[in-house]
């Protein structure tokens, strides 16, 4: 059996604490801060409804052991408008001496964006400001949390701006009359757009009456104004002699335009976009 005095007992538990406050300050010593740096946001997709995002952050871990993220958080302003904010438990390990770059995918409604250009005149940026915090669990540190702030500048491309002039009368004959209808698009980007693949419908007092499509590619360099000329073949006999008259005075509105093409570019987020367009005077 073994006795331990009250002296005894003491002692130890003085070495102990001795021996813990020599680990801690071993700790201080050796353990390196981890740094979580934003490093911009970054435009993945345009479409009609949404504009997809990246925010890009880089987790740098200078010890000498595996550090593993438990998770973050982000709040987004643009234009001083917080419109984006999330949250993840989801981690990933971060490797001794080394960095992990994290993308973090979200999304801006199209009409919010809108809304915030228009508010930034002929300017397609926007300014944004960005709050991460992240929680990182390490071994020897347990779960703690890194903070990172920045602020930038992000330019948003546009879709082009659509316009029409009058229907004009190109020719006619016994039985057909051809008209012109001019389709002016200005590209407000800094990077040239394609417009191809053009179909369209012509329809007269509601009823479809003529099929079109255009299969040359438009192409509109950037802050250009290019003109798309859109040809329309109907009867005479359908037509009929009012309609023709009006037409003829310039003061014919009673059709409409339903027309499809596909927008791509040079700029990695606007490809291949489909573009319904509806036009009635």
């Amino acid at each position: 059996m073994i006795i331990y005095s009250r002296r005894g007992c003491g002692f130890l538990w003085v070495l102990l604490s001795l021996l813990a406050g020599c680990s801690q300050m071993n700790l201080n010593s050796v353990v390196k801060e981890p740094s979580v740096q934003v490093q911009n946001i970054t435009v993945r997709e345009v479409n009609l409804d949404s504009v997809g995002l990246d925010l890009v952050m880089q987790v740098t871990n200078p010890n000498a052991y595996t550090l593993a993220l438990a998770g973050y958080d982000y709040r987004i302003r643009f234009n001083d408008h917080q419109l984006v904010e999330g949250s993840t438990d989801e981690g990933f390990r971060v490797a001794a001496n080394a960095s992990n770059q994290i993308r973090v995918p979200f999304k801006v409604g199209f009409k919010d964006v809108m809304k915030l250009l228009d508010s930034m005149g002929d300017s397609n940026t926007l300014h944004y400001e960005v709050d991460a915090d992240m929680r990182l669990d390490a071994p020897v540190l347990n779960l703690f949390n890194i903070k990172s702030h920045k602020k930038g500048d992000i330019t948003i491309p546009q879709l082009p701006q659509v316009s029409f002039g009058d229907l004009k009368v190109k020719s006619f004959n016994f039985t057909e009359a051809s008209f012109e209808l001019a389709m002016q698009i200005t590209n407000p980007n800094q990077f040239g757009l394609d417009l191809k693949d053009l179909d369209y419908q012509f329809s007269v007092g509601g009823e479809k009456w003529f099929d079109g499509r255009i299969d040359q590619t438009v192409k509109i360099g950037e802050k250009q104004t290019t003109t798309v000329k859109i040809p329309v073949s109907v009867s005479l006999l359908k037509l009929g002699s009012g309609a023709f008259s009006a037409i003829q005075k310039g003061n014919f509105t009673d059709y409409s335009l339903d027309a499809n093409f596909t927008l791509d570019s040079t700029y990695p987020a606007l490809k291949n976009l489909q573009i319904p367009l509806h036009y009635k005077p």
